[in-house]
């Protein structure tokens, strides 16, 4: 078996591990649903039901900064040791983090570029809502 070969397999099996966990969940979760409350779905103020109209609106247009910087050290991390891994053979190891970090870079261009538009996370129906209040 050639050297590179026992990382390739490691790297793999952590892959489709994290592939096939999520699934594996959502499938024991869906298979052991029960009947929903109709209270479940409801929106509540720190635990009790609402009373009258509310005074503010959370702003999603910062949301996706918050996934960027949360996702982007773990990538980071998972790119080093993925490089660490192939020390040995430092061609296939820079290949492998200059795709991840070129994969990394498109990412978060477009993350940036959808926060900036604000129009898919809720900014138009805020100022419509706001409008209508004021």
């Amino acid at each position: 078996m050639p050297s590179w070969a026992d990382p390739v397999v490691a790297v793999g099996i952590i892959v489709l591990i994290g592939l096939v966990a999520p699934v594996i969940v959502l499938l024991i979760g869906k298979a052991f649903a029960g009947s929903e409350h109709p209270m479940k779905r409801k929106r509540f103020e720190s635990g009790n039901p609402p009373l009258g109209a509310g005074r503010g609106f959370f702003s999603m247009e910062y949301y996706p900064y918050l996934l960027m910087f949360i996702l982007v050290e773990p990538y980071s991390v998972f790119l080093f040791l993925v490089g660490m891994a192939f020390a040995s053979e430092p061609y296939i190891s820079g290949i492998l983090m200059l795709g991840g970090a070129v994969a990394l870079v498109v990412v978060l261009s477009w993350a940036r570029r959808v926060a900036r538009e604000g129009e898919r996370f809720g900014a138009r129906r805020r100022k419509c809502l706001l409008r209508e209040l004021g």
